[in-house]
C-alpha cells in the first residue's frame, strides 16, 4: 500500500481521499496571518513582525480537525521529554 501511494502524483493521490481534506498550501503561514492581522489592526501587530521572521516564515498554525490535513504522517510527540 504504502509503494503504491509513493508512486502516485498528488492528483491520483487525492482521488483516492475517502472525505474532505485540508491543502497545505491553503494553510497561511504564521509571517502571513501576522501581516494580513497588521493591516487590519494597524500599528500594534506591525511590532510583532520584528525579530520573528525567519521562524515565522516557516510556521503555519492550524486549528482544526487535523487528520483532515493532507500530509504523510501525523506525529504525536506529547510523552518525549517523559523518555529522557
Amino acid at each position: 500500500q504504502t509503494e503504491r501511494l509513493l508512486k502516485m502524483t498528488l492528483e491520483e493521490r487525492r482521488k483516492e481521499y475517502l472525505g474532505d481534506y485540508v491543502a497545505l498550501k491553503t494553510i497561511p503561514t504564521w509571517m502571513e496571518d501576522l501581516k494580513s492581522r497588521s493591516e487590519s489592526d494597524g500599528e500594534n501587530a506591525k511590532e510583532d513582525l520584528q525579530g520573528k521572521k525567519s521562524l515565522s516564515e516557516k510556521v503555519s498554525l492550524y486549528r482544526g480537525d487535523i487528520t483532515l490535513l493532507e500530509v504523510d504522517a501525523i506525529v504525536n510527540a506529547g510523552r518525549w521529554f517523559d523518555v529522557l
